[in-house]
């Protein structure tokens, strides 16, 4: 029998969420789709007390965002898609969106690396190895990068997953500070434009979505940089203009001795 979900979450905070989430649920409902049902409490679950980076404003009021709004968009971006699949694909594909961060980040609210989502909630195999497909290390390497794109490339459910979260996420760069950004600008040009190229070739029926996946990915990460790269290049330009200034304050120290 399926353990229920205990639902431990900060209803306060709820407000900040609702829409989507009752959204999806509603859709779920509609389609009969078990697993996303059960994916969506248990995501809110696990990322409770977590947030993303920058604030959002309600009624002249900052807040921290929820990290399960994330989840929720990226599955919701999906809904919105309209992906010409059966519904047990969908179920299959949004439930796992929802859970598509919480192996990496669910800490100690996740055990045998997940194996309670199937044996304990009842979810479909398929979702949790999805979700482990989308799992890496932090700080992985080059080659490791390579073989985690690789092994999503193989599952076309998977990959639709991983440019949906990256087309969210590049709504967020500029909270990142400039190094870092540097470093998911290159990986984006390197692995996910690459993925999105090699969907459309492989999938021809995902063409429609990849493409609009793809081109907000591209638009929002090319305009960032290009902002970063301008903020930068006007930064070294007043670095210069202080360091000629302390160059001539010296020169004059230097003179009335």
């Amino acid at each position: 029998m399926d353990m229920p979900i205990l639902e431990k979450f900060n209803e306060s905070e709820e407000f900040l969420y609702v829409k989507p989430y009752v959204f999806i649920k509603g859709y779920a409902l509609g389609k009969n789709l078990s697993n996303t049902l059960i994916a969506l409490p248990l995501a809110r679950r696990i990322h409770d007390g977590q947030y993303r980076k920058g604030l959002t404003e309600v009624n002249g009021q900052k807040y921290k965002l929820p990290y399960i709004l994330h989840c929720l968009k990226v599955c919701s971006t999906l809904i919105s898609l309209n992906i010409p699949f059966s519904n047990e694909e969908l179920d299959i594909m949004f439930a796992a969106a929802l859970l598509h961060d919480s192996l990496e980040d669910g800490g100690d609210k996740i055990k045998d690396h997940g194996r309670e989502f199937v044996e304990e909630y009842g979810l479909d195999p398929r979702v949790l190895e999805i979700v482990k497909l989308l799992s890496k290390n932090a700080g992985a390497s080059e080659e490791e990068l390579s073989l985690y794109f690789n092994k999503i490339k193989r599952n076309k459910l998977a990959l639709l997953i991983k440019l949906a979260d990256r087309s969210h996420n590049v709504e967020d760069l500029y909270n990142m500070k400039i190094e870092k950004l540097h470093k998911y600008v290159k990986e984006t040009r390197t692995y996910i434009y690459p993925l999105a190229k090699y969907g459309k070739e492989i999938y021809p029926e995902l063409s429609n979505a990849l493409t609009i996946l793809k081109s907000k990915i591209v638009s929002l990460t090319e305009l960032t940089e290009t902002i970063c790269n301008k903020y930068e290049e006007e930064e070294n330009e007043k670095d210069k203009e202080i360091q000629k200034l302390k160059d001539e304050i010296e020169k004059m120290k230097a003179a009335n001795k």
